[in-house]
């Protein structure tokens, strides 16, 4: 190293010279493996050549070895058949002779040859090269003549043998070749070969201009011999020379960046110094901003997420075993409207406003931060059990002081979930979910907006994460089935329709209702499978009571929101239905009126009306203002949700309800049916007035599909069952 300081330029200098010696010595290797590569190629198209004119010899061989078995006398019909059989056996022929004694007296084929039929090879000069014939039947081997112009007036090679019986000559039988078919076959039309004598006179080929470096291969056959030759294209020393002198360049650019490099190192070592300073006090800047980005929420500026669980981290492993912890989840109750009615930035200044009355009104809490959203946490240590109550009315107190955010008067509430360490866990984890689903438990729970985990939230839990755990397998192992629960005319007792309810036979819990298992279904994104299968199940099912002869109701299946967003719905159920050979109006969709309500759903809607699908918007009446959307709804039906049904006799504002939503469906064309019918006295009222179809417990329970078809047979047994099951579900009400 030192020496090259002392001494950079003598070094460089050598190192130069040295690579414009292995420059140029690459150059001649990459002319060389050029020349090499051509001459190569050269030798295999000598030997396509040459194998091609030894096939076509040896045609001429198989035509000797005929003529010798049948004799010159042979029937000219057969002569003649075996030699069309011969010339279209291959390619690139065109002629084949046979002549005795000389002349030839049989030739295929005769179009575009009959200028040599019946000519003699001995006497007529224009059949062949002066002395060659003479040279065939001396030789008694396989001639080869030309390249010549041929007596056709095509420029051609032929190949002879002459014929002896004993001692005594025959004939002669003969192939001829047009050179165009050589060149454009066994050369190839754009090859860049061509063929010359011995003494290098042009015989055919693509003639090239003398330029480049001349390469020639010997071929010898018969008796010939030739020069395959083709040129080294100068542009290929050009090409190694140009790649020569940019890899030149290229080195040559490096070392002229190195000694610029040397002649500025010093100058930039004194400002590199001098730089760094200045960075190394910009990045201590530029850390404490990062420490704060990532664990300090810039909206208000308190802790964040990432702080909060390494903080909670280190406390509960530094933790005493009597040390405890007592855990608050909290957010905004109905923050979502003031986003949606009065913004987002509105949104933020709430958010922005409520953590710092908490942080100002200083609670006894070890950890206070924003995990995202409207929602905090806040750790107390070694809070006595019985101030837990006193300190989330405290928060709650807080939270609901009047604000006025753009104008508007805001009364804001709070949920919060608590969960205790040790008590209800030891890790950070199980304790933040813990108390996520108390928080939702307590907006749950009407009263006094928070709620401590307990024993019964653990167990529903435990039963939720249980449930999911065997949901995929569910669908696999076909643990789902259908029970059927009718839909009777409130006078008549007629059973007049069916509803699909889902069963789920777990394998450890039994037989569950869908209320245990819906809502993991949703959240395991399994209900559109779900929802396919109940169509299809309840398709086939109702496919072989048709079989049986049995009377076909219509009957009517729970569609979740998400199966709305299937792609091309209408075919896949036109395809069901042509599968079991139904019509689509034994099936009836019931959706929810939040479904109904939500516009971008209502053109499929309509497609379904209009191919004679028929929707029902199920528990009517229990969102929104139900009567002044019900006109814009696309629809068929609806069906009286049973919370006002068990009003009936009891709530004058129930009854009132109903008799809007009978009054209001028989204007608008609405089919009607009223759901948890389980009274008397709830029948008497739907039918005066005017809801003539039930369905409830006081009619049928939900009934396996075995159940069911008894009640499709004659109208009279299924009054007749129907009256047994109404007094029994009327014993299991009283």
């Amino acid at each position: 190293m030192a020496f090259f300081k002392k001494k950079p330029v003598t070094i460089i200098l050598v190192f130069i010279a040295i690579l414009q010696i292995l420059l140029f010595y690459y150059y001649k290797v990459s002319v060389d493996r050029e020349y090499r590569a051509a001459k190569a190629d050269l030798s295999s198209q000598a030997f396509m050549l040459t194998s091609n004119i030894e096939e076509r010899a040896s045609i001429v061989k198989g035509v000797s070895s005929f003529v010798q078995t049948v004799g010159f006398g042979a029937d000219p019909d057969v002569i003649n058949q075996y030699l069309s059989t011969a010339y279209h056996s291959t390619n690139h022929l065109m002629n084949l002779v046979i002549a005795p004694g000389g002349i030839i007296r049989y030739l295929y084929p005769i179009e575009g040859n009959t200028a040599i039929l019946n000519k003699s090879l001995l006497l007529e000069p224009k059949l062949s090269t002066p002395g060659l014939i003479e040279e065939t039947i001396r030789s008694r081997t396989i001639t080869v003549d030309g390249p010549r112009l041929l007596a056709q007036g095509e420029y051609g090679m032929v190949i002879r043998q002459a014929l002896f019986n004993n001692n005594s000559f025959e004939g002669i039988v003969s192939v001829t070749l047009r050179i165009n078919d050589i060149i454009s076959h066994f050369l190839g039309s754009n090859s860049k070969v061509y063929i010359t004598g011995k003494d290098h006179a042009y015989l055919f080929g693509t003639h090239m201009e003398d330029k480049g470096t001349l390469i020639s291969i010997p071929i010898r056959f018969y008796n010939q011999n030739w020069l395959i030759n083709t040129r080294l294209s100068p542009s290929v020393k050009w090409n190694a020379l140009i790649s020569v002198l940019l890899v030149d360049f290229a080195f040559l650019s490096i070392i002229a960046s190195v000694l610029y490099y040397l002649t500025r190192q010093r100058r930039f070592n004194r400002e590199l110094e001098q730089v760094v300073n200045i960075r190394t006090r910009d990045l201590r800047i530029s850390e404490r901003l990062y420490e704060k980005l990532a664990y300090y929420d810039s909206l208000t500026e308190i802790p964040n997420r990432r702080f909060f669980m390494d903080e909670f981290d280190r406390l509960l492993k530094e933790a005493d075993p009597a040390h405890t912890f007592t855990l608050f989840f909290f957010d905004l109750n109905r923050f979502k409207e003031i986003n949606d009615t009065l913004g987002h930035s509105a949104g933020d200044r709430v958010i922005r406003t409520l953590a710092r009355r908490i942080h100002k009104a200083s609670l006894p809490c070890r950890l206070f931060a924003r995990t995202g959203g409207d929602e905090f946490v806040m750790l107390f240590q070694d809070l006595p059990r019985e101030q837990i109550p006193q300190m989330a009315e405290q928060l709650s107190a807080i939270a609901a002081k009047p604000l006025i955010i753009a104008g508007t008067h805001l009364n804001l509430s709070t949920s919060i979930g608590i969960s205790l360490y040790p008590e209800h866990s030891t890790t950070k984890e199980d304790l933040l979910k813990y108390a996520d689903m108390s928080m939702y438990q307590a907006k749950a729970t009407d009263g006094k907006g928070y709620y401590l985990f307990d024993d019964q939230l653990k167990e529903k839990l435990q039963q939720k994460t249980l449930i999911a755990k065997y949901l995929h397998s569910a669908l696999e192992n076909r643990e789902f089935l259908l029970h059927y629960q009718p839909q009777v005319h409130a006078a008549t007792g007629d059973v007049v329709g069916l509803e699909a309810l889902i069963r789920w036979n777990h394998p450890e819990k039994g037989l569950l209702p869908p209320g245990y298992f819906i809502t993991a279904v949703e959240e395991a994104g399994l209900m559109t499978q779900l929802t396919d299968w109940v169509i299809h199940e309840v398709c086939r099912q109702l496919a072989a009571w048709k079989r049986e002869g049995l009377q076909i109701l219509r009957t009517s299946v729970n569609i979740s929101n998400s199966w709305f967003y299937n792609r091309n719905l209408i075919p896949m159920l036109m395809s069901i239905f042509d599968h079991y050979g139904l019509t689509p109006d034994c099936l009836e969709f019931e959706i929810t009126e939040s479904t109904a309500l939500l516009e971008e759903h209502y053109p499929l809607l309509q497609q379904m009306r209009d191919r004679g699908i028929i929707v029902s918007v199920d528990d009517f009446g229990t969102k929104y203002s139900s009567l002044n959307y019900l006109k814009h709804f696309p629809v068929s039906k609806i069906k009286i949700d049973r919370t006002f049904i068990t009003g009936i006799g009891q709530s004058s504002i129930d009854e009132t309800i109903i008799k809007s939503i009978v009054y209001v469906a028989s204007q608008l064309g609405f089919d009607l049916i009223a759901e948890g019918v389980e009274s008397r006295e709830q029948t008497d009222f739907l039918l005066t007035h005017g809801c003539e179809h039930v369905q409830g417990f006081l009619f049928y329970r939900p009934l396996p599909a075995c159940e069911i078809g008894p009640l499709l047979k004659r109208p009279e047994l299924a009054m007749k069952a129907g009256s047994s099951m109404m007094e029994e579900c009327n014993r299991a009400i009283e």
